[in-house]
């Protein structure tokens, strides 16, 4: 698939998928890493995850674990960040300098609830950094979610509703007119691609947690690209935007905590151009 092909996809349905972008005989040993890392991490991760709920925010789905920047913790998966395709596709729609602005895990537990409708920042209205609808004609960030696990209607491919990036909201926040944000919606699909590929999507579209009916764990990295031209310092731990939007107004947000400096300097060299803005 040409990148213009590539690139009209995400114009029309909002998305499209390169398979094949982890080789196959590295697959298993990232996704158990992962998974492993995303244990480790879950008594703090609850923690905080139960602290914004009695806040009144809304956090995610049951059933669903994640870790912020997990390349702080591993760089298996590293090598592949810099992928000509994804970047390729990347420049097609963002132009030139395009960036990595988030690095997540996410692991969908056997029997994990389905999730809300919502979009991803800067365009989720759940955060405390958001864009007000209506939203612009423009592609202002670029999401991708890595399969490490197949993603199938039985193991919890992702719901998406094709077409809604060209929309000028999203039920993120108080919802929209007609629309039940926590509902099976008419037009809804969902993601399929064998561990390896990659989903990228307009960060507009509607999406949603779907429930692992397997009995394994499905995983997936979440990795967000953002034009040269896009403020992220709301979304960097530690920045004055970050502590006057968030911190001081108790608010929820899509945040990242800066990429150490030894991890830094350990990257490939064609990847370390995508993270040294986040550099601490």
């Amino acid at each position: 698939m040409s990148v213009e092909i590539r690139k009209r996809q995400i114009e029309m349905d909002g998305f499209c998928i390169i398979e094949d972008v982890i080789p196959i005989d590295e697959i298993e040993g990232i996704r158990d890493e992962i998974t492993a890392l995303e244990r480790a991490g879950q008594e703090e991760s609850e923690a905080l995850k139960a602290d914004m709920r009695r806040r009144g925010h809304r956090i995610g789905a049951k059933g669903v674990g994640s870790l912020r920047q997990v390349i702080n913790r591993t760089q298996s998966f590293a090598p592949h960040l810099a992928d000509r395709r994804i970047l390729e596709t990347a420049e097609a729609v963002l132009g030139p300098w395009a960036r990595i602005s988030c690095t997540d895990c996410v692991v969908n537990f056997p029997g994990n609830e389905r999730g809300y409708w919502h979009a991803d920042w800067p365009y989720n209205q759940t955060n405390a950094s958001h864009i007000p609808a209506p939203y612009p004609d423009t592609l202002l960030h670029l999401s991708t979610i890595w399969m490490l696990s197949p993603f199938s209607a039985h193991t919890g491919g992702t719901f998406v509703v094709p077409g809604s990036h060209r929309w000028l909201n999203n039920p993120s926040a108080d919802g929209i007119a007609g629309i039940d944000r926590d509902a099976p919606h008419r037009s809804e699909l969902q993601i399929e691609g064998e561990a390896g590929s990659v989903l990228l999507y307009d960060s507009r579209m509607w999406h949603a947690v779907a429930p692992n009916l397997s009995q394994q764990p499905r995983v997936a990295l979440v990795v967000r690209y953002a034009p040269w031209w896009l403020n992220l310092n709301p979304t960097l731990t530690g920045r004055p935007e970050h502590s006057a939007m968030v911190v001081e107004t108790g608010g929820k947000n899509y945040e990242m905590p800066p990429v150490k400096k030894d991890v830094y300097e350990a990257l490939p060299d064609d990847v370390k151009p995508l993270y040294r803005h986040w550099v601490d």
